[in-house]
Parts: structure tokens; sequence; C-alpha cells
């Protein structure tokens, strides 16, 4: 086989060979249909090395008939190139290729299923937010190879990354979601620009990590959609440097959609492959069997919840804290028992839930604005499991209306789960929990 310059008309001729709309070749691929069409209109100058072995696995696969069309179509395009040198641009080969397809209309159509995207969107998100979170991910994909930037503005860069993995957990996250794309769209233009191998790769690992910050604040919006499409983004910057640490980072980040989503056996699918490696040191690696844990405990598998969460608890060990901070970029002790209360309580076991509860809160800092809330939803609920009724809506109560709970959609689905298992109860602690729940979640805009 030929070897192959990843060009546009490269793209463009493949595509062609293969006899695929432009759609269906970025399922194949693995991109989402905007990055093919920028690929094939020539507005990524250089070819970033993940897409090239995106493209060489696909040309790998493909069958004898569809190699012969494309080497043809390769060597007709050099052929083209050497006979056309100071002929009119318009006649430019991927220019003509992209006509025949009726690559314009496929543009076309893209942009109507964007404007639909941003439509979704619009309602909950304002401004340019609206844009960035649409556009952002494609164009990472698009300008990943890039110049020079200073040791002080990477530092800069960086830190700012951390601080906001940081303050997602501590504010409500849509507070940080312009800072985050305005970060991001930041780091990415600094990659356009060709940087030294180092600093490429700094770069690439800081962007990835605002992509995780992103996906986070998405997701506690509701957005899954889109998260699904930042988290991946973070996971394809991680995979590019060889930061495994970032990647199990991400992939823990992408497991929350089907695990709030009540797909248990998703996110055991998802989690699979990297588990399977035997993953048995840090906080990333505890993150990913904590997330598995969880799944078997929703499935009522209680060996299975057990082997994982002492898989987790013994990636954890010897962590020292300067490697564990406060964020979305590690995974602490508080959490793991955390993690631990929400399988003591899937799995009916209510004395084991408030004793891994109270660990659990005990841990936390008091500055975090989910998670302690989502910790007592446990432990009200094993209060109620063992018929201590009143305690349990004491407990519950104060998940809602502590000053630093933001009352997003994981909390929002716990306080839902919590009143559905209350029943037809009616005593007056009852009544008094859904006074209080109904008004601090209306005022958030969500409803019980």
């Amino acid at each position: 086989m030929v070897d192959v310059d990843w060009t546009g008309e490269a793209v463009v001729a493949l595509r062609t060979a293969m006899k695929r709309s432009r759609y269906e070749f970025a399922r194949l691929v693995g991109v989402t249909p905007r990055t093919v069409v920028l690929w094939e209109n020539g507005r990524t100058t250089r070819m970033h090395a993940a897409s090239r072995r995106l493209l060489d696995r696909v040309v790998s696969d493909a069958d004898a008939i569809v190699l012969a069309r494309f080497e043809r179509a390769i060597a007709a395009g050099r052929a083209s190139t050497v006979d056309s040198e100071g002929a009119d641009p318009a006649s430019d080969t991927h220019i003509q290729l992209g006509r025949e397809i009726g690559l314009d209309k496929e543009v076309e159509d893209d942009d109507v299923r964007r404007r639909e995207l941003l439509a979704c969107l619009g309602a909950g998100l304002a401004g340019q937010a609206v844009d960035l979170v649409a556009s952002e991910p494609e164009k990472m994909l698009a300008t990943l190879d890039a110049g020079s930037i200073s040791a002080r503005r990477l530092g800069f860069l960086e830190q700012s990354a951390e601080v906001l993995g940081t303050r997602v957990v501590q504010v409500p996250p849509h507070e940080l979601l312009q800072a985050g794309l305005e970060q991001f769209r930041m780091v990415r233009g600094c990659l356009s620009e060709r940087q030294a191998t180092h600093q490429q790769v700094r770069l690439v690992r800081t962007a990835g990590r605002l992509a995780n910050v992103v996906g986070e604040i998405l997701f506690n919006e509701g957005y899954f959609g889109p998260a699904r499409m930042w988290y991946a983004t973070a996971i394809h910057a991680a995979q590019d440097i060889g930061d495994r640490f970032s990647e199990d980072i991400a992939l823990a980040g992408l497991a929350y959609l089907p695990t709030y989503s009540d797909k248990p056996k998703e996110v055991l699918q998802l989690l699979d492959g990297r588990l399977a490696e035997n993953p048995s040191y840090g906080p990333a690696a505890a993150w990913l069997w904590g997330m598995a844990a969880r799944a078997h405990a929703s499935l009522g598998q209680a060996s299975e919840f057990a082997r994982c969460i002492a898989r987790s608890a013994a990636a954890l060990e010897n962590v020292g804290p300067e490697d564990l901070p406060v964020g979305i970029f590690s995974f602490r002790p508080e959490k793991l028992a955390f993690y631990q209360a929400i399988g003591f309580s899937r799995l009916g076991r209510a004395e084991e839930t408030a004793e891994a509860a109270t660990r659990a809160i005990a841990l936390y800092d008091p500055s975090e604005t989910m998670e302690p809330a989502l910790v007592r939803f446990e432990h009200a609920t094993a209060l109620l499991a063992a018929g201590e009724v009143d305690e349990a809506c004491s407990i519950a109560t104060k998940a809602i209306t502590n000053s630093r709970t933001y009352v997003g959609l994981t909390v929002t689905k716990r306080a839902k789960q919590f009143d559905s298992a209350l029943g037809g109860l009616r005593t007056r602690a009852v009544a008094e929990w859904r006074q209080q729940a109904h008004t601090v979640i209306a005022s958030a805009g969500a409803t019980v």
C-alpha cells in the first residue's frame, strides 16, 4: 500500500473509496462529523498524530477493493499536484472532490444539527457559553497540532486548571463554566502555534484537565450529551501524551453519566477494559474501582462490591496527602467512605451505611457543595430502612438546607429518591421534610 500523507485530499479520497457519507465516516473513525468537514476542507493544516492513527487504523481494516480505489485516488492526486503547479486555485483537487460528493450540502446539514444542539442548550445556558460548549471540543481535535509560550504563562495556565478543578466542588458549578471555557480556548489557541515538545505535552495535559472541568460542570447541570463530548476530549488529550492518570480521572468522570442514568451495567462495560489491566495504585485507580463498586452494589452483587471497594482502598494506601488535593482530580478517603455508604445502602445494610456515612461526613471539607449532602441522603436512607423516620427526615432536610449545598442534578435526584422511599407516610417529620424539600428545590428550578 502507498504511504499516506494525511491531508484533506487524502481524507476525501478514503471516504469516497469507502462510499460513506461524512456522518457514517465520522462514526467509523471515531470523531465528530464536523471534524471530518474541517479535515476535508483543509481548515486544519497539520493533521494531529492521534488523528493520523485513527485514519491509519481505518485503512488497515479496509478490504482489498476499498484499498485499491483509495490507492488509485492517492496516486491520481499526486499526479494532479505535479501537473497543476501554477494552476488556478479553484481547480484544487479536494475542492473538486468535495463538490462531487456534495460536501457543501453536508456542511450545511451539519450546521443545522449544530444549531439544534445550541437551541437545546440555550434554555439553560446563556450567551457565549452556549456556542463554546458546542464548538470547542471539535476545534480542539482540529487544532491539537500546533510557536512559543513563556514558562510563566504556561505555569499560569496549568495553575488555573488546578484551581478550577478544586473550585468546581466548592461553588455552584455553573458559576465556573464561562471561566473554564475561556481558559480552554486560550490553551487551545496556544496549541495551534506549534510549541516545543515538552511545552506541547504540558499544554495538552492542561487542555485535557480543563475539558474535564467543563464536563463536570455540564454533568452537574444535567447536560449529559455535551458532558460526554467534553469528557471524551479529556480522554483523547490524555491518551495523546500518554498520561494514564489524567485518562483514568476523565474515565471516572465519564462513568458518572451512566451511573446517574441508573445504568450500572453500562458503567461496568465502560470500566471493564481498564480494570482488566488491574490498576493498583493512586487516586485515579481508586476512583475507577470505587465507581465499579457502586455499579455492582446497584446490581445487588455484594461480593463484587466488597472486592472492588477493597481494591479502591488498597489503591489509596501509601498515597501521601500532597497527592490527594480537594477537587475532581483526585479521590480522597472521604469519597471512598461515601462510595461505601452508597453500596451498603443499595444492598440494604443499614447499620454499615450509617457507619460509612458518619465517617465520610467527618472527613469531608465542609466547603464542598454536593457530596456531603449526598452522604447525608445515604445516611437518611439507612435510618429510614431501620424505621427511624424522624431522624431520617431531619438528616435529609439538613442535606438540602445547608447554606453550602448546591441543589443541582445529583442532589435533586437523591432528594427525589428519598422522598419516594417515604411512600405514604404521613408523620409530622415527613410533612416538614416535604415542605422544606419542595421549597428549596423549587427555588433551584427543579421539582421533587
